[in-house]
């Protein structure tokens, strides 16, 4: 194996290999402020007064930049020092991690005092109490409604800033860093390797994410002594949630700096044809072109380079099955916590443990192996899109058995399925029907807060008739409908044993059906020349986030939301967020959408395939069947 060889004049004693490890160690840290920021949702609308739907706004403003910045950053970034551009890349995303932890500069970390938290207290208990005097009017509407209406606008307005400009700062990162990569290898067939060691660090990274969220949820806001008589699960509980922006930040400053010291590309005996600082030579090579001027060739010439990559066909179509593919992700990892809290009745830090556990060891590992797997044997890119194919099928396999491996739903007093109508019904209007309620008045309970006594379930301390509530130990007594004994906080579900089996059959599918992932990036970089590779792989992450990750949780919840039964109104005429679902639809629309997108992802590979095999990819032609201007550059650089 050949030695590398640097540029004339310099000395670099930083390898390619080094580049790759510093690559991984970024990616991670990105992939830990992604998991983490989900992870911390829930602690920044109870600390905010966020709506769900601005904290909806929250993920995707994270995506938005990125899709924005991602063919821009790609087509100029090109014509640059490529691991520089990557280095100021990390030190602006550090930036934008301090940025998100700037609220608890001017808003302090909590905004309760022990006094006011027991005020809360109170007003909850007379709030949620059964009322039998009748002098509660509509409940939710104070507290709440009041906090939504004065919530921190300049607090959101910082946090979307920082999320935008997280994503715009980290398009470097899965563009330009991966052609430095695959252009600078001193053999090809290591390439998919070292790439698919990267992408595997996108699920390794959300799962340390997901690990340091409920660490820090543990730790109260203030670092010190939380405030008397609360604990994490209290609903006034509010996490460190700030302290994990800033440990990020701090990551990737001390990552950025060996970014500087690397070439900006390696010199080597048996490299493939052009090397990239070449790909455009200039008549005058002391000329630099300024980056207003660049952004001019840009706007010049981008349409017809975009012509010509759209008109490649195994290119576009591999980036169509890409894109379909990614739905695994923006789709089905983002809401498998969700379905495993409300299907089999797993708590949330629970839930996002065994969704950490799926995302490492049936997408991270595999990713790695598969990259392996591809160097090793050495397997041509046609071949590869087989093995592709093969393993996406493993995927809709499994999505058609989980199809089938859901639990009942748990019985809320009150709630009935309409056969007729095809709907559930909730007695809200009717609870006087109940002689344990008939005085409670909770017809006017609008907020949900599940009880459950004996394996019974109820929505609202009310609505089991409880009178007296404990500000100290935050539980119920003296309920009417649990025959005057204490309830428990939360709802009780149905025994159901076959959540192993499900975990299994998900592990093992999505393990096998990720194994071969990489070959989507792999074939659009060797569908194209060298010096289309950098905007090939940005207009492939353009697309693959438009019309992938962006779309994917806004499609996955409307489709989510059309299997909730019992919706939780925190204020009037608001529909509010969903606390009971019917599983058994959950479960069959949750998996059938993923089926759904996947089979697409099939088809496409296999057009792709198809495709290939009719055309010769860049990498397999004779210096002589090269277009005229790519030979002479080819020969010019041979020459030197």
């Amino acid at each position: 194996m050949h030695e590398s060889v640097p540029l004339p004049g310099k000395k670099y004693k930083l390898s390619i290999n080094q580049f790759v490890l510093l690559m991984v160690l970024v990616i991670a840290v990105q992939g830990t402020y992604l998991g983490y920021v989900v992870g911390m949702l829930t602690t920044l609308e109870k600390r905010f007064g966020f709506s769900s739907e601005k904290s909806g706004w929250l993920l995707s403003l994270y995506d938005i930049g990125h899709t924005a910045a991602i063919l821009l950053i790609g087509y100029i970034g090109s014509h640059y020092h490529l691991p520089r551009i990557t280095g100021i890349g990390v030190i602006l995303s550090a930036l934008s991690m301090f940025m998100l932890a700037l609220p608890v500069l001017f808003y302090g970390t909590a905004d309760y005092t022990q006094e006011q938290l027991l005020q809360k207290k109170e007003a909850y208990s007379v709030e949620m109490s059964c009322d039998i005097n009748g002098r509660r009017e509509i409940s939710s509407q104070g507290e709440d409604c009041w906090r939504e209406h004065k919530e921190h606008t300049n607090a959101f307005i910082i946090l979307a800033f920082g999320q935008l400009f997280a994503g715009i700062f980290a398009a470097p990162f899965n563009t330009i860093a991966y052609v430095y990569i695959d252009c600078n290898v001193k053999q090809r067939r290591q390439s998919p390797f070292l790439l698919g060691l990267l992408t595997s660090m996108y699920a390794f990274g959300p799962a340390l994410g997901f690990l340091l969220s409920s660490i820090l949820n543990g730790v109260y806001t203030t670092l010190g002594d939380a405030p008397d008589h609360i604990g994490t699960h209290d609903e006034h509980w509010i996490g460190a949630w700030w302290l994990g922006f800033l440990c990020c930040g701090v990551a990737y400053l001390f990552l950025a700096v060996p970014f500087f010291f690397f070439p900006k590309t390696y010199k080597h005996p048996d490299s493939f044809h052009l090397m990239l600082e070449n790909s455009r030579p200039q008549n005058n090579p002391e000329v630099r072109l300024t980056m207003k001027e660049n952004i001019t060739v840009f706007l010049n010439e981008f349409p017809s380079v975009l012509k010509n990559l759209l008109c490649n066909k195994v290119y576009i179509t591999m980036v169509i099955a890409w894109m379909f593919g990614s739905y695994l992700i923006g789709g089905y990892q983002t809401y498998l916590p969700k379905f495993i809290e409300t299907q089999y009745g797993r708590s949330a830090s629970m839930a996002d443990i065994y969704s950490g556990i799926i995302s490492v060891g049936a997408i991270a590992v595999s990713t790695a192996l598969g990259g392996w797997i591809l160097s090793r044997y050495n397997i041509a890119p046609r071949s590869s899109i087989i093995c592709l194919i093969g393993s996406w099928v493993i995927i809709l396999i499994s999505y058609l058995v989980g199809m089938n491996l859901g639990c009942n739903q748990p019985r809320v007093e009150g709630l009935s399925y309409v056969d007729y109508a095809d709907r559930w019904h909730f007695y809200h209007n009717n609870e006087r029907e109940q002689s344990c309620l008939e005085y409670c008045n909770c017809e006017t309970i609008l907020k949900f807060d599940g009880v459950s006594f004996n394996g019974q379930n109820f929505y609202s301390p009310c609505h089991a008739g409880c009178t007296e509530y404990n500000v100290f130990t935050n539980s119920w007594s003296n309920c009417q409908c649990a025959y005057g004994n204490t309830v428990d906080k939360g709802l009780v579900h149905p025994e159901c044993d076959i959540f192993f089996g499900y975990l299994a059959v998900m592990m093992i599918g999505l393990f096998i059906g990720n194994l071969f992932f990489m070959v989507t990036m792999m074939i659009v970089l060797r569908s194209v020349y060298d010096d289309e590779k950098v905007i090939a792989l940005s207009l492939a992450s353009f697309i693959t986030n438009l019309f992938g990750f962006i779309p994917a949780p806004v499609i996955y919840g409307y489709f989510i939301d059309l299997c909730c039964i019992l919706w939780n109104r925190q204020c009037p005429n608001e529909q509010g967020n969903c606390v009971l679902y019917d599983n058994n639809k959950f479960t069959k629309v949750f998996h059938g959408v993923n089926a759904f997108f996947q089979v697409f992802a099939i088809i496409f590979a296999a057009i792709c395939y198809w495709l290939s095999k009719s055309v010769k990819l860049p990498e397999e032609m004779p210096l002589e069947d090269f277009p005229e201007t790519r030979a002479q550059e080819y020969r010019e650089m041979d020459e030197r």
